[in-house]
């Protein structure tokens, strides 16, 4: 897009306190996105372990 292009057009910014809310809102997202993120390692991580263990299980006859 050329510059000369956006020179003429205007781009509404919402004033600071707006912006400031949308940030603090966004952030907090983030955060909510980020413990989701952990929570599905850790259970990722313990569907790693426990599948072993339930095919041995079933190998063996115990289920």
């Amino acid at each position: 897009m050329p510059q000369s292009f956006l020179h003429q057009k205007v781009i509404p910014i919402p004033p600071l306190p707006e912006q400031l809310l949308i940030v603090a809102y966004l952030e907090e997202l983030q955060a909510k996105v980020d413990a989701l993120r952990r929570l599905q390692a850790e259970t990722g991580a313990e569907l790693d372990a426990l599948l072993p263990a339930v095919l041995d299980r079933a190998f063996k006859g115990e289920l």
